[in-house]
């Protein structure tokens, strides 16, 4: 970007001054802002309108603006949201917020014109020459910035200087364009032309260009470094997105200096040369003017070979672009000034793209103690011509682009959006687009994506990997989704996400790879052929940048059927030589699920199948299909293989194509066994290495790893494949076939069997495990039955008495267990009358607003009786249990309950009323709950599963699943939907395609969602893709700009948003989870979470976050077991169970979970960090003396998971003393004490002492409900006169260990 040489900014002159920087207060400005500008409304300036008349009839402009307000924005929330977003990050120039920059950059440019010229040198004595001032400047050596290659000390090319011809001010900050970023700051270029004495007609070969330009950069640092601005600034150089053909000066102010350091702006110094200086012709993109002769020459006798035919020599279109983008900046800082003359809101647009740029770029970004590097091509600049284009451009032959053609009466917010369906629309490689008449042929035969600027000779997108365009295509997509939302308001989404530039979350799978890239670059120097590809690497102009491309490539290329993405991110700090990069991907949505890569026939296809071996090797095999073709396919797995297995199929490719093909090593290891006994094997010829044979290249995923976790201990490894949900579901409909065959011998035809249980829709932690009926075997510690309810025909029969309907229901249980038993008589078969539901009150605990379980009321009251059926299938071994589902029911429950309401009987009216809410939950809402996620899981987010299972493991891990102030299954369940459905907290995203990337959007939605303030929508009925994934229809609605994302109506939201505002107007909506669906408006079929549980989840997921981004920043899963580790000293009293009356241990994750690359055991696998807790301050040692002895053993001996019942009672279903001792607890001491503790196996129940009861003096009454003793001393008497009491910590205690007997085998009171 360049100023206008009509409208010079700045004038190079050179007057004295006194080196100080003033407050802004000189009589000569600067930057004259221009008046378009002014009048933009991003400076807040007035300039003098005439007022009007109130009386006056509204103008044509005024009704046009009332129309854009009711049309464009849909609210006018939106359009004050916009206008407040540009008057809060806008920084315009002239500006009183400004002053001291201006005087700063009037400062800058009379130093740099005032330096002396220097006489022209050879290379030696300008290395010398450099090295002494610099020395005199700052006290250190200064070296030449020169690229690689460096010149040779004896090269034929003289280094001079002489003041520079134009010092302006150019790019976004002159133009009215800068953003203020709040991460990264915002820039102001400042370009210094150099004479164009100082260069030769033929400069532009062999880096000659680039030598004289470092040596010019070296004289203007040291110049800097000399005057009193190096007290002002930090001075130093860096490259110009990673070019090291690139030198700039960055000059970011000091801390404390006054009207600078608080502004976060950056000053660069970019050096140029006139368009004129330099022949521009001759860089053409299919020009070479680097010859192989002067990079290598042993090829050539020692000789440059300056005058080889260049025809014959591969092209430098990159490294002509580079000299290009130096001689053009002044070009387009012209051609953008005159757009926004003639387009009053060109700049706002160009502002609101940068801005949502910024947000989604992640150059700049640290992740642990790296800083990503910011390489990427596509820039705010390139977005502004993309703008401008737009505006101006030419748009001959391309009748898709003709309906964006943007007009100068638009808004900018119109052109805005059109500029994004653009982005979201165009593919830059197979359109190339140009300004005016450009022959594009030569551009795309040298380049992949073309945009030419407005001088016909520079490509904008030089250098430009295909990853980077298609991420931003996939975020302009999904933008324009959310701007042509029919429902919702997602500006926050458009315009202030953070999570955005999280690379940790961002892609579907993140690897860390640590390499050696010198050693890579210039192994096998010395043929021909490697001399091409060393001159195909210095193209980049960064050898980081080399291996970034290589990798990108190769990864994109080889893995083409199975990722959409593959974004290389290097870092700027490297250790050593050793260079770290953060490879993320995004899988294709059909390709995460496909076990086969299917390649090419090799008769038919030769040159295709002959690289499918060369990427898999002895992985490609031939073979014949269905269809009675005969192709080659890589095949990484069987039809039966578990989800947990299937999910790593693509870590797997990488990890044996990065081994295969670069030496790369897995830490841990990713691959099968299978896989490792052939990736070694006879590698291609084109293979490249990185480091030597005892210093491979590194490589780590958390992908692999955090998977673990979702297993169990006795349901890992290979086992996995052999429990599958696929199998429960399958013996489910066997069993419903079974019970429909039946119906001649029942009273009523059964209309069909409805699942409720999480294990039959993809979402228990651990698949469903059979146990086949046998005289030896069959039984295990915890028998947990898959739940479902039979729906009968309907008839008039039923009685109007719930007693009476009961027993009804009871007969209907015992006949189906009869006729079954006939036709099954090898399966198990019994009626029984336990509590229905899921763990304590039926797993629905509202938090500490509700935490007292002990009343009996309708709830629980007739349900504890209501009987059920279970059956141990003989065929498959799975035990279900079945329950009846009778609509007269709820009906006789709901009209009794108006009924005895109208009648003045209030309590009664209540009871019916919450058995009423129980009954639908049982028979309605739990059936259609089961059937969205069903439904999710199955046919369209295989991740879904997965990453349902990771959260519940999480929270479960962390004792917070499904207790009395936990989160209920279901509950859980719709967080992980939400970050699947259009209407997810992070949808920005592309929808998740791996478990990883999905569990750790869950947490970020429990860190950073507002509860209290923003309404959280599972919209299951939403389209579930979003982009090159999606159907023919969709995509062809998109190019007719007609942008939705279906799922609920406007009517069905707006119902929504206005039931979250009345209840947020009477003070209901408190900072907890609650999440809502069209069929729940108000989120009471699983209740919401309470306020302190919401604060414990949200602490306890940044937590885990930061442990995540920790170790993938780090490459090593050492934090990973803290992620799944409960900290215990946040609890008052935590109460340790024998771990051999636990039924469900096995249900624990495997120790293998726990184990990391370090081999560090600070982790156990009960849920506690070991170690790291506060000492107790008391230990109750009076337990029975067998329960001591039992304990003593216990330290002293290691546990072997045991499958038979502790209890001595085979065949128990869903028997688990553990789970109804804590149910006890929170009936009786509900009260007083809040429980935790983790239902799948946990042998640590932990507490908190509520501080409403405990550790208060109150006074005595009979209603206390509680074990209170008398205040010894009383500091004061009540009003009453009755004495004081508190609660009886002791007493409970004891109470506590009484009830325990047998489960408990020590008690630790953490804080009295």
């Amino acid at each position: 970007m360049a100023s206008s040489e009509d409208e010079e900014m700045y004038h190079s002159h050179g007057e004295d001054n006194n080196d100080q920087v003033v407050s802004g207060d000189d009589d000569e400005e600067m930057i004259e802002e221009p008046a378009s500008h002014k009048n933009s409304g991003m400076t807040g300036k007035n300039n003098g309108q005439h007022k009007k008349n109130l009386d006056a009839k509204a103008t044509n402009a005024e009704i046009m603006a009332l129309n854009e307000t009711t049309l464009l924005f849909k609210s006018n929330l939106f359009k004050l949201q916009e206008d407040e977003l540009l008057t809060e990050t806008s920084v315009a120039a002239g500006s009183k917020a400004t002053r001291g920059l201006d005087a700063a950059l009037r400062q800058i440019r009379d130093v740099l014109g005032a330096q002396g010229a220097v006489d022209e040198m050879g290379v030696r004595a300008a290395i010398k020459y450099v090295r002494k001032i610099g020395k005199t400047a700052t006290g250190k050596q200064l070296a030449i910035p020169f690229p690689d290659p460096a010149p040779s000390d004896d090269m034929l090319i003289k280094l001079g200087f002489q003041p520079p011809t134009v010092v302006n001010v150019v790019g976004s900050y002159p133009l009215g364009m800068a953003i203020n970023n709040t991460h990264l700051g915002f820039n102001v270029d400042m370009v210094v032309q150099m004479p164009a004495v100082l260069f030769q007609d033929r400069d532009h070969l062999n880096f000659r260009y680039f030598y004289k330009r470092a040596f010019y950069m070296a004289m203007l640092f040291a110049g800097l470094q000399q005057s009193a601005l190096r007290d002002v600034f930090d001075i130093e150089i860096e490259h110009m997105h990673g070019d090291r053909r690139l030198p700039i000066i960055v000059m970011r102010p000091q801390k404390g200096v006054k009207h600078l350091s608080k502004l976060g702006c950056v000053v660069r110094v970019l050096p140029s040369i006139a368009h004129d200086t330099l022949p521009l012709k001759r860089l053409a993109p299919g020009r070479n003017h680097v010859r192989p002769g002067y990079i290598a020459p042993e090829t050539a006798g020692g000789e440059s070979d300056d005058t080889a035919d260049a025809s014959l020599l591969p092209a430098t279109p990159l490294y002509n672009s580079a000299i290009l983008g130096d001689a053009l900046f002044l070009t387009h800082m012209k051609y953008l000034f005159e757009t926004t003359e003639m387009c009053p809101e060109f700049a706002r647009a160009a502002a609101l793209l940068r801005i949502w740029h910024g947000q989604r770029s992640v150059g700049g970004r640290t992740l642990g103690v790296h800083t990503l590097a910011r390489t990427q091509k596509v820039t705010g600049f390139v977005l502004t011509m993309v703008l401008a284009w737009l505006l101006r451009g030419t748009m001959s032959g391309a009748a898709m682009e003709g309906r964006f053609r943007l007009s100068p009466t638009m808004t900018a917010h119109q052109m805005f959006k059109s500029a994004v369906e653009f982005l979201a629309l165009h593919d830059f490689e197979d359109s190339p687009i140009g300004f005016g008449n450009v022959d594009m042929d030569s551009f795309s035969d040298n380049f992949g994506a073309v945009f030419v600027d407005p001088s016909a000779t520079l490509n904008l997108l030089a250098g430009t990997q295909e990853w980077e365009l298609t991420e931003l295509r996939i975020a302009a997509r999904q933008t324009a989704l959310d701007i042509n939302h029919h429902a919702e308001n997602r500006f926050d989404r458009i315009f202030l996400d953070a999570r955005l530039t999280d690379v940790t979350s961002r892609y579907d799978h993140v690897f860390r790879l640590e390499v050696d890239a010198p050693q890579f670059l210039t192994s096998g120097t010395g043929n021909s052929v490697n001399v091409v590809r060393m001159l195909a690497e210095l193209e980049h102009g960064n050898p980081v940048v080399a291996v970034q491309s290589r990798i990108a490539s190769f990864l994109s290329s080889a893995l083409e059927r199975h990722a959409r993405i593959v974004a290389v991110h290097p870092c700027t700090s490297a250790e050593g030589d050793r260079c770290v990069f953060f490879v993320g991907i995004i899988a294709d949505v059909d390709g995460a699920k496909r076990l086969v890569d299917l390649g090419p026939n090799p008769d038919a296809e030769p040159e295709e199948a002959a690289r499918f071996r060369a990427y898999w090797g002895e992985r490609a095999e031939l073979r014949r299909f269905r269809d009675a073709s005969i192709r080659l396919a890589a095949v990484w797995g069987a039809n039966g293989m578990a989800v947990e297995t299937r999910s790593l199929i693509l870590p797997r490719m990488v990890a044996y194509l990065l081994r295969r093909h670069f030496a790369v090593r897995a830490v841990p290891e990713v691959m099968q066994p299978e896989d490792l006994l052939v990736v070694d094997k006879a590698r291609p010829k084109t293979a490249q290495v990185f480091g030597g044979p005892g210093d491979t290249g590194k490589l780590f995923t958390l992908s692999a790893r955090v998977v673990e976790f979702a297993q169990s201990s006795d349901i890992c490894g290979p086992a996995t494949d052999e429990v599958t949900f696929e199998r429960a579901i399958n013996a489910f409909d066997e069993l419903q076939r079974e019970i429909k065959e039946m119906e001649d011998k029942l009273p009523l035809r059964v209309l069909a069997l409805h699942p409720v249980s999480p294990g039959l829709r993809y979402a228990s932690l651990t698949p469903p495990k059979p146990l086949p009926l046998s005289r030896n075997g069959g039984d295990d510690a915890f028998i947990e039955p898959l739940h479902a309810v039979i729906e009968f025909a309907g008839s008039t029969k039923w009685p109007d008495d719930v007693a009476a309907l009961h027993k009804v229901k009871t007969a209907f249980l015992l006949r189906i267990a009869e006729c079954y038993t006939t036709a099954h008589p090898d399966s198990h078969v019994n009626v029984s009358n336990r509590f229905f539901g899921y763990g304590a009150a039926d797993g629905l605990m509202t938090g500490i607003s509700a935490n007292r379980l002990a009343t009996r009321d309708a709830d629980d009251m007739d349900y504890e009786r209501d009987n059920f059926l279970d059956i141990r299938h003989a065929t498959s071994g799975y035990t279900f249990r079945l329950s009846i589902l009778c609509e007269h029911e709820g009906e006789v429950l709901s009209r009794k309950a108006r009924e005895l309401k109208a009648a003045g009987v209030p309590a009664s009216a209540q009871a019916l009323e919450h058995a009423y809410r129980r009954w639908m939950r049982t028979n309605q809402w739990r059936p259609r709950h089961h059937r969205y996620v069903l439904n999710m899981c199955q046919r369209h987010h295989p991740a879904a599963s997965l990453t349902i299972r990771l959260l519940k493991r999480w929270l479960s891990r962390h004792m917070l699943l499904g207790q009395a102030v936990g989160v209920p299954e279901e509950l859980a369940e719709l967080m992980a939907a939400c970050v699947f459905t259009d209407s997810s907290a992070v949808s920005a995203l592309a929808t998740p395609t791996s478990a990883y990337v999905g569990f750790v959007r869950c947490l970020q939605l429990l860190a950073l969602w507002r509860w209290k303030d923003d309404l959280c929508v599972v919209d299951f009925g939403a389209n579930l893709y979003d982009d090159e994934g999606s159907s023919g229809e969709k995509s062809k609605n998109h190019m007719l700009g007609i942008w939705t994302s279906g799922g609920m109506s406007v009517d069905s939201f707006g119902a929504l948003q206005n039931v979250f505002d009345e209840a947020q107007k009477k003070n209901k909506i408190a900072n907890a989870v609650r999440i809502v669906t069209e069929d729940d408006p108000v989120a009471q079929w699983w209740g919401t979470v309470s306020p302190v549980l919401t604060r414990r989840l949200r602490d306890l997921a940044k937590a885990s976050l930061e442990c995540v981004a920790q170790c993938v920043a780090s490459g090593t899963d050492a934090h990973l077991p803290q992620v799944f580790t409960t900290p215990l000293n946040d609890y008052d009293f935590v109460i340790r169970l024998d771990r051999d009356v636990v039924c469900r241990t096995h249900e624990q994750p495997p120790k293998a979970a726990f184990n990391t690359i370090e081999g560090s055991g600070a982790f156990a696998v009960d849920g506690s960090a070991t170690g790291n807790g506060k000492e107790a301050t008391e230990i109750f040692k009076n337990l029975l003396p067998s329960m001591q002895t039992q304990n003593q053993s216990q330290m002293q001996t290691l546990h072997v998971k045991q499958h038979t019942n502790p209890f001595n009672q085979p065949g128990m279903i869903n028997f688990d003393p553990v789970s109804q001792f804590v149910r006890d607890l929170v009936d009786v001491y509900g009260d007083s004490m809040f429980v935790f503790h983790d239902l799948h196996g946990g042998n640590i129940i932990a507490g908190l002492w509520s501080p409403v009861i405990v550790g208060k003096d109150v006074p005595f009454s009979a209603g206390l409900h509680a074990n209170v003793s008398p205040v010894k001393e009383e500091a004061k008497k009540t009003a009453s006169s009755r004495p004081l009491v508190r609660y009886n910590v002791q007493d409970v205690v004891s109470e506590i260990i009484r009830l325990g007997d047998g489960l408990i085998a020590d008690f630790v009171i953490q804080r009295s």
